[in-house]
């Protein structure tokens, strides 16, 4: 009975191993869509611009953290610190130590996902996500931060603006990735090895 029951358990770690690693991918992904919906939000309430940065995992840390940059709050309507570190109350999450963020240039058929995301007839091309932080301005559209007369400003006079962030299971190497669209709309998708599908 007892090789039975090693036998069996033997067959099913792959299966598990394989649905934890995929759990990680997907939290991860809903995870981050869930700040980005928060940087929305807050940049809305605050009548400001915030950016969401990844720190890379340093360290003795075997996790990546994912924070909205929104202090210190500065009277001439500057906010955070430019990605430098989070401080405390920036609304922060963590991904996993086999989740990475990878670069526009290392994820799969990106074509089909660009296609699916913009109609074909836009000028607009998504920003790196992994390169650029994704920043919402007071319209909770989108933006591209800008330097005019001495400050920033970020709102969508300067253009609509698009960014798409991809993560990769490196133990299994399974793609998943968070869109947002120049109105705002914040959309995660799978890779199923052709194609990008919506989740």
């Amino acid at each position: 009975m007892v090789i039975i029951v090693l036998i069996v358990a033997a067959a099913a770690l792959p299966t598990l191993v394989t649905s934890l690693r995929m759990a990680h991918l997907r939290g991860a992904a809903s995870d981050y869509a869930g700040l980005l919906e928060q940087d929305r939000i807050y940049s809305i309430r605050d009548n400001r611009f915030y950016s969401t940065y990844v720190m890379a995992a340093t360290g003795n840390s075997a996790v990546a953290q994912v924070y909205v940059d929104m202090l210190p709050k500065v009277l001439t309507g500057a906010s955070g610190n430019g990605g430098t570190s989070i401080v405390s109350g920036d609304p922060v999450i963590t991904i996993e130590s086999d989740i990475t963020v990878q670069a526009v240039a290392n994820a799969p058929n990106t074509s089909n996902l660009e296609a699916q995301l913009l109609p074909a007839t836009t000028p607009v091309t998504p920003t790196d996500g992994s390169a650029t932080p994704p920043t919402f301005g007071p319209r909770g559209l989108p933006c591209t931060p800008v330097t005019v007369s001495g400050a920033t400003i970020c709102d969508s006079s300067g253009g609509a603006t698009a960014f798409w962030t991809f993560f990769k299971n490196s133990k299994m190497s399974s793609w998943q990735a968070v869109t947002i669209t120049p109105a705002g709309r914040i959309q995660k998708w799978y890779y199923d090895g052709t194609a990008w599908d919506k989740l």
